[in-house]
């Protein structure tokens, strides 16, 4: 289930990422290991982490759902010393053992990868945020952090430019789970039970969501990126639009910022400046690009949408906040990803 050692209680801190063998999960854990060298790292996750890390516990995190709870009385006597002994040989991590695994490596942060996951059931994945939330909070965990991106404010007409945090979110319908697994602000404690409210009481947990432009790095794109950048440069191949990104160097800066600054609530995060559709398809002329890439009718309709209503927003709430500035502008994040992942021609 895991390699802890004990570890952690060797280190002034200690950082949990929930989907931490996600792309970025991956690139998160090796900035960490490297920029805070006086942290100790958690990692709970449904696959086998794509690098080796040195300080860290791994847990794997079990698959299988089943509904509901199952009970001793729901399985025959003449089997049941059979199940148990089946149960301690076999048993996985489960969303149940989460405030003890958290308490056990005295986890200060954790990091929910949300929409950044690019596992098989993102959907399943993103639904879970809110039980991740209550086990950090049970377990006296003080920052919860969690990734979201530009898709939950939609492309609509109506959208001001800049976007700001106070801009309604307003997701297309295939990405309405986006926008429903964001956390709600941690005064929102209705259903709160007797030990998440003595824990808030004694330690109030911060909880920061980040919405991030599409996010790209050398050889790597988000699942945003993955979903809009390509049909939203070829749908219109003669009308110029303004497209923003975020490279994920500067995103694994901004998430240690907030831990460090203990930010608390919604800030969006993209890289300064603009960057033009035309140039972008420029750096996209490669051989072998198809011709018609992006003309399905879904694709077609999703660059139309982007084109017409561009999601620009504004990052200058989290700038003021956490006194950050950004390495990379849009337009140096995406030629990094082009170059790399796109083979620039000679």
């Amino acid at each position: 289930m895991s390699t802890t050692s004990g570890a952690s209680r060797e280190f002034a801190h200690a950082i949990g990422v929930v989907g931490a063998a996600s792309s970025f999960g991956a690139q998160m854990l090796l900035h960490l290991e490297r920029e805070r060298p006086d942290c100790w790292l958690v990692s709970i996750a449904e696959r086998p982490l794509r690098w080796p890390v040195e300080r860290i516990s791994t847990y794997r995190l079990a698959q299988n759902r089943v509904g509901g709870i199952l009970t001793m009385s729901d399985i025959p006597d003449f089997m049941q010393q059979k199940a148990w002994d089946m149960f301690l040989e076999g048993h996985e991590l489960t969303i149940a053992d989460i405030p003890d695994v958290l308490q056990l490596e005295g986890v200060d942060a954790l990091i929910h990868v949300g929409s950044y996951y690019d596992g098989p059931n993102p959907e399943q994945f993103c639904a879970d945020a809110q039980l991740w939330l209550r086990a950090a909070r049970v377990a006296g965990v003080r920052q919860f952090i969690y990734l979201s991106d530009v898709r939950v404010y939609g492309a609509n007409a109506d959208n001001p430019i800049p976007i700001t945090e106070r801009t309604s979110t307003n997701p297309s319908r295939q990405h309405r789970y986006l926008a429903d697994a964001e956390p709600a602000s941690p005064s929102a404690a209705e259903d709160e039970t007797p030990a998440e409210a003595h824990n808030n009481a004694e330690q109030p947990m911060k909880v920061a969501v980040l919405r991030t432009a599409m996010s790209v790095s050398a050889n790597h794109a988000s699942p945003a990126a993955d979903e809009l950048l390509l049909p939203a440069v070829t749908a219109n191949r003669k009308r110029s639009f303004p497209l923003q990104f975020l490279h994920q160097h500067d995103l694994a800066r901004a998430i240690e910022r907030v831990i460090t600054q203990r930010l608390d609530g919604v800030f969006n995060v993209a890289g300064d400046g603009v960057v033009d559709s035309l140039d972008i398809l420029e750096w996209c002329r490669v051989p072998g690009l198809p011709r018609n890439a992006g003309s399905s009718r879904s694709f077609n309709s999703m660059g139309r949408q982007l084109s017409k209503h561009p999601l620009i927003m504004s990052s200058a709430k989290f700038k003021q906040s956490a006194g950050f500035r950004f390495k990379y502008s849009s337009a140096r994040a995406i030629r990094a990803y082009c170059h790399s992942v796109l083979l620039e021609p000679a």
